[in-house]
């Protein structure tokens, strides 16, 4: 028993909830103590435990006691089961009090919810999904030019590369987003201040006329299109001085070398044109003379057909160049860690390959939608010095074991694409093992891993001043090793973890710096199982951390370290959305003061507002928390827009939604069920502008599927390279003996697999598996129910699928008999491919009513294939029923829609013809202005 006036019992009825929202924890055996009532029981979880994707835990109740359940921080029941699904850290804290006394007993218990589909990236911490760029207030865009960087004559048949940077009167980007647009030509996101793509091959030859504009700021440019081009083949050994006069079209046939005391000197609008896989090797210098307006293009001769990179393996090589633009790069798909090349976290080929002692000297220069990495380095030092360049759209920017960047006014955006799916693939902005480091200026994001990972056990220094990271799956700034990393002036806003003091003993400081709608603002340790012990500081000074998950965040669980709130996590003097006892020397931020100090860190007093959505993103069920709204960057005022929800079958609602300063996210909430179609709509903004999209449209079309066997279900699979033969597949075959899992089922960076099964057939290296095997057994008592299935699956690399024995399904498979050691026709790659859902029907009288079985072999492409991956839904579809199309105002739009969405729609002039189908059109179809009467109908081909 806890004895009144006792030093024990005094902690826990007056220190213990004081800190309730601390991690500092003090464990004392009470085993000796407790009275004859017994220990104070939680069942099903335990303190320091690890749970994937949920856990449920109950509170026992005893008759003669109170209790007081808190689960980090919000009241939990008792006496009845609690689970818990949400990927997080959690604090179960529970007292008990003894009715007749008042004596109180206490339990805490630190667990994490892990998501599955994450492996051991995050835990302790709410999967990271960036928001899409909401496009900036004209405001935003004041005082701002347009720059653009594309070819005055380009030859006809080709992609135009075209560059755009949005800056002041300074040269620096402006942190605005926007679309830049032309008519007739392909937009190009622009974000925060940069962005590239490109214009249309199928321009005839003569004049093109490009007059892109974004914000209300505008240029004018022409594009001379080649009638004819005549090419200058060129391969094999370049030695002297080489010149390719300005204008040059050249086209690099094989494998071209420039000798050591050679300079290759490149003239201004010359095009470099490159075979497949083709390289540059380098020992000498390549000089880029372009400009702005006139630069040197090397490319491929299409995006489906990149050529190698720039080989530098002798410390005399050296690429400086000036108005250049880098596309199409990185042919081999396995470079590295292959034919003798050294090893790196990803193995595609990168632009430049330097194997220590080189340098990279670019300004006004792009690289752009490449097939493999930016860069490598190894060995020794390479010095890397770039001034308004752009990467985008390649895997990575790559591994630098030995170099020293100095970066001003660069982009690293787009590792490999901006889109909602994780992967946990390495596709850093960039990956510095050591060296010295400076970026002035640089904008970073939109990255699905790290912005820039100081990784790997290494030592240096890096600066970051004035930089702006964003939209980073896991760390805008990921610190680790040795190094010594200052960060000031600085912007992370949408990351999962703004900065990180990770694994060994790196010393970081960050310094005025804004932390912004993150998972966690600032952290030590990290958010991986086993990594290394944390022995480095993290100190936080004059910052402004704000509405992230955890603002700050000290905990972390190494398996061999402890669980442990760091006491190496210094702040002080920093603002805080959310007060917090473990770092009490900081003020809370009062929204309505201290908003002015959002200026000094790009804060600005009218913003953008928009819906938060994605293309494709048309079903109430992709937004369970409601339909996200979001601010194109944090405001110094406070932020109001109201909303409006409009259904076809009469209802009519609205809403405000207020964003104190600093704030950038809200939510509309949607009702939990509608008929017909629902519009969302923005209006009457305060201190912002609508931008980008105002409404959304939505319908409900009651599903006739029913799921019979769903996504993430467990799976019978076997993994050791047996013949299994034809047997395993029939519905009475014994798979006892097999292993069991939830898919997705496989393995390697591709698949991201919640259940990893066997590569090899023994340890991690050697002869590995080819051929797997799954079942699945399903019960569907009514078979006649339904007319037809549908399969949807993902497989990496082919599979054959089977239903009650009988194979119904062939993918990615040679013709002929398939046995066990038949590989796959093709290999598939990137991950994107490797998750894409692959859909068949088959008549649903294969179904027998009661017991069925699914099965599944999957082959891979090859002996040494680094991914495997399997995963299945099946669904029965009824009979279809006869489509109908209606009509509906709905706010200030009118909107036609329709049951069957295989259908498509027509227009016509007269309710005789003739009809044409209404491009892109798919129901709900919001109706523009009719300049006359016009007739609609439903067509199906």
């Amino acid at each position: 028993m806890l004895l009144r006036g006792s030093s024990l019992w005094y902690w826990f009825r007056t220190v213990f909830p004081r800190i309730r929202r601390s991690f500092a924890v003090v464990v004392f055996c009470l085993g000796a103590i407790l009275p004859a009532f017994g220990q104070l029981t939680i069942n099903g979880v335990a303190d320091k435990t690890v749970y994937n994707d949920s856990v449920t835990f109950t509170v026992p109740t005893q008759a003669g006691f109170t209790y007081a359940v808190f689960l980090n921080s919000n009241p939990a029941s008792t006496g009845a089961p609690v689970t818990v699904n949400q990927a997080d850290f959690y604090q179960l804290e529970v007292t008990r009090t003894e009715t007749a006394t008042g004596n109180t007993t206490n339990r805490l218990i630190r667990f994490i919810v892990a998501a599955s589909e994450r492996a051991d990236t995050e835990w302790g911490l709410p999967p990271q999904v960036p928001f899409p760029p909401i496009s900036s207030s004209s405001n935003e865009f004041a005082g701002a030019h347009l720059r653009i960087m594309a070819p005055q004559s380009f030859p006809a048949g080709y992609e135009i590369p075209v560059v755009a940077w949005v800056e002041n009167d300074g040269s620096h980007a402006i942190r605005a987003n926007g679309m830049l647009a032309a008519a007739g030509h392909p937009s190009i996101q622009i974000k925060r201040g940069v962005g590239s793509g490109f214009l249309g091959a199928t321009n005839p030859a003569g004049s093109l006329l490009y007059g892109p504009s974004v914000g209300g700021v505008q240029t004018n440019l022409t594009i001379n299109i080649e009638n004819s081009t005549a090419w200058t083949p060129v391969s094999g050994l370049l030695s002297g001085n080489v010149s390719w006069p300005d204008n040059s079209r050249i086209y690099v046939t094989t494998n071209l070398s420039v000798a050591a005391g050679t300079t290759l000197t490149i003239g201004a609008g010359t095009i470099v044109r490159i075979n497949p896989r083709v390289d540059i090797t380098n020992m000498g210098t390549v000089l880029i003379n372009g400009t702005a307006d006139r630069p040197v293009v090397f490319m491929p001769n299409s995006r489906s057909q990149p050529w190698g990179g720039f080989l530098m393996r002798t410390t005399t090589g050296e690429v400086t160049g000036t108005g250049v633009i880098f596309t199409g790069s990185g042919g081999t798909a396995n470079w590295f860690g292959a034919s003798g090349n050294p090893s790196s976290h990803r193995t595609e080929q990168a632009l430049f390959f330097c194997n220590g002692g080189q340098r990279i000297n670019l300004t006004d220069a792009a690289a752009m939608y490449l097939a493999g990495q930016l860069g490598h380095s190894v060995n020794a030092t390479t010095t890397v010095n770039l001034t308004h360049f752009l990467m985008q759209r390649c895997t990575t920017g790559g591994e630098y074991t030995g170099a020293n960047f100095t970066v001003n006014d660069s982009a690293f955006i787009e590792c490999p694409d901006d889109s909602v799916n994780f992967v946990d693939g390495d596709n850093d902005g960039i990956y510095l093992v050591n060296g010295t480091h400076y970026f002035t200026n640089c904008l970073v994001g939109w990255t699905k891993d790290d912005g820039i990972d100081s990784g790997g056990s290494g030592y240096g220094p890096l600066t970051y001043q004035s930089c702006w990271f964003e939209a980073t799956f896991h760390e805008g700034n990921s610190l680790s090793g040795y190094k010594n990393t200052l960060a000031r002036d600085t912007v992370y806003f949408d990351c999962g973890q703004g900065i990180e003091d990770g694994y060994n003993a790196p010393t970081g400081k960050v310094d005025h710096c804004l932390f912004a709608a993150c998972q966690i603002g600032v952290r030590h340790g990290d958010n991986y199982p086993s990594i290394g012990n944390y022995d480095g500081y993290m100190t936080v000074t004059n910052c402004i951390v704000l509405y992230s998950h955890h603002d700050l965040f000290g905990y972390n669980w190494h398996t061999g370290g402890g669980w442990t709130n760091s006491a190496q996590l210094i702040a002080n003097n920093n603002f805080l959305s959310i007060a917090d006892t473990n770092f009490p020397n900081n003020s809370l931020w009062a929204p309505a003061t201290d908003g002015w100090r959002l200026g000094t860190l790009g804060g600005v007093g009218q913003v953008g507002v928009g819906l938060a959505v994605r293309a494709g993103q048309n079903s109430a069920a992709s937004f369970p928390n409601g339909v996200p709204v979001g601010l194109s960057r944090f405001c110094t005022n406070e932020v109001r827009v109201d909303y409006t929800l409009d259904n076809s079958d009469g209802g009519h609602s609205t809403g405000t939604l207020v964003f104190p300063s600093g704030l950038t996210r809200r939510f509309i909430p949607l009702p939990n069920s509608f008929n017909g179609v629902l519009r969302v709509a923005l209006v009457n903004p305060v201190h912002a502008e609508i931008t980008g999209t105002g409404s959304l449209l939505f319908q409900n079309v009651a599903s006739a599927a029913t799921v019979l066997s769903p996504l993430g279900s467990q799976w019978r699979y076997l993994d050791d390279a047996s013949d299994q033969g034809i047997q395993w597949r029939a519905p009475g075959f014994n798979d006892n003996s097999w292993s069991n899992g939830v898919a997705r089922l496989g393995f390697g960076p591709d698949a991201a697999a919640a259940t990893t099964i066997r590569r090899f057939l023994s340890g991690t290296s050697g002869p590995q598996v080819t051929n797997f095997y799954f079942r699945r057994a399903i019960s569907v008592p009514s078979p006649t129910d339904f007319a037809t299935l549908q399969f949807r699956y993902q497989r990496d690399d082919g599979c054959i699928v089977y239903l009650n024995g009988n194979p119904i399904i062939t993918n990615n498979m040679p013709a002929g008999p398939v046995t066990y050691l038949t590989f796959a026709s093709t290999t598939i790659t990137p991950a994107s491919e490797t998750q894409k859902f692959w859909t068949n029907l088959w008549p649903a009288s294969a179904l027998q009513p009661g017991n069925n079985v699914i099965a599944a072999e999957v082959h891979q492409s090859t002996a040494t294939s680094s991914d495997l991956a399997w995963e299945l839904e099946l669904q029965g579809l009824p009979a279809a029923s006869p489509s109908r199309i209606a009509i509906s105002r709905l706010g200030e739009d009118v909107v036609v829609f329709w049951s069957d969405l295989t259908f498509f729609l027509d227009r016509a002039d007269n309710i005789g013809g003739p009809w044409t189908r209404v491009q892109n059109a798919t129901s709900p179809w919001k109706l523009n202005p009719q300049p006359a009467p016009a007739f609609f109908r439903l067509h199906k081909p």
